[in-house]
């Protein structure tokens, strides 16, 4: 089902950028696809770790370090998005 998801998730955003509701030269735009992006490798990851844990392939303690390790990455991401868009 996850396959299922990630399918639907990108044919959406397919949708949306064929339809014209996404304009990808407008900033705003541009930080909403980030985080929707973001979001999606998050959700995953997320559920990829802790399936690895429960089935004691990895320390449980490696799902909240990566999960926090991500979001560093997500912020800095965004800061030098903005420092190239100048908002």
């Amino acid at each position: 089902l996850y396959g299922l998801g990630g399918f639907l998730f990108v044919f959406g955003i397919i949708i949306t950028l064929k339809a014209g509701s996404f304009d990808l030269r407008r900033y705003s735009h541009k930080k909403w696809m980030w985080v929707l992006m973001f979001g999606f490798v998050w959700y995953s990851a997320m559920h990829f770790l802790m399936t690895l844990a429960a089935l004691g392939m990895i320390s449980v303690y490696a799902v909240p370090i990566t999960l926090l390790l991500l979001a560093v990455v997500f912020i800095i991401v965004t800061v030098i998005l903005r420092k190239k868009t100048g908002v």
